[in-house]
């Protein structure tokens, strides 16, 4: 078996992206400054077979033959938002208009399982970790950036990241922090490129914990501030009262479309 492990809020985000809206002559249309492309919504039946196509051509171009989808639920970076009250607060908090219906239409037809209390990556660290001969498939870089085989479905391409390699990666991480999640990692060293060269760079807790102490000169201070980061960091390899599920087999056909009253 090759089982995908799937990351389904950044597919969420591919099937409900506009589409380009077209002139008479079926070419993209622009603005009047011609810097940008002109999008039209997207109708439900058109997210309805952009779901269905994007999943069967991740499954088929990956070559699987099972698959576990998770996406996100309720309360999902809480723990992380009690240790840092400033994660992800940089992120747009209004969710996209096709988002549940799109959600509920992977869940109905694909299913695709909410993930309450943990990130999806937890999640799908976790699952992948105890399913034998399962594989991460997803785009965003943290997961990418864990030790494993990998498929990048954006990219059609598998990655292998070496434990030494994920190391490297995570501490790099502890140093200059995370933009996108709004991690302020190392003030004053993120950017001292030099720190990074693989010869001199030590991937280790220790190493990471006395550049906090030096910069912020307060032991206390840099502790505190390296134990908020890590924990929202270091995606999870175990969470309590999590159940692994059970893996779906992929076949070739129509899926049942099913919509709810709700959407109709």
């Amino acid at each position: 078996m090759n089982i995908a492990i799937i990351d389904c809020d950044s597919l969420v985000f591919t099937i409900i992206h506009p589409n380009k809206q077209l002139d008479e002559n079926g070419n993209p249309m622009r603005t009047e400054d011609n810097k940008r492309f002109l999008y039209v919504e997207k109708t439900q039946e058109e997210i309805i077979k952009c779901a269905d196509d994007l999943m069967e051509s991740v499954l088929t171009k990956g070559e699987f033959s099972h698959y576990i989808g998770f996406i996100k639920g309720a309360n999902t970076i809480k723990s992380r938002k009690d240790v840092n009250p400033e994660y992800k607060s940089n992120r747009n908090k209004e969710q996209p208009k096709w988002w549940p219906f799109t959600k509920d239409y992977l869940i109905s037809n694909w299913g695709v399982i909410p993930v309450d209390n943990i990130e999806v990556d937890d999640a799908v660290n976790i699952t992948r970790l105890n399913i034998k001969d399962s594989h991460i498939v997803a785009i965003d870089k943290d997961e990418l950036n864990l030790e494993g085989y990998h498929y990048n479905w954006s990219r059609n391409e598998w990655c292998i990241m070496s434990k030494d390699d994920a190391l490297y990666s995570f501490w790099k991480d502890m140093i200059t922090g995370q933009s996108g999640d709004n991690i302020k990692g190392c003030p004053g060293i993120g950017k001292a490129n030099e720190i990074f060269t693989k010869h001199l760079f030590k991937p280790t807790p220790m190493y990471v914990l006395e550049l906090y102490i030096k910069v912020f000169k307060d032991e206390q201070l840099a502790i505190t501030e390296f134990n908020k980061n890590y924990q929202c960091l270091k995606i999870l390899d175990k969470y309590k009262g999590f159940v692994i599920p059970e893996a779906i087999e992929f076949k070739r056909k129509d899926v049942n479309k099913k919509i709810t009253e709700e959407w109709e």
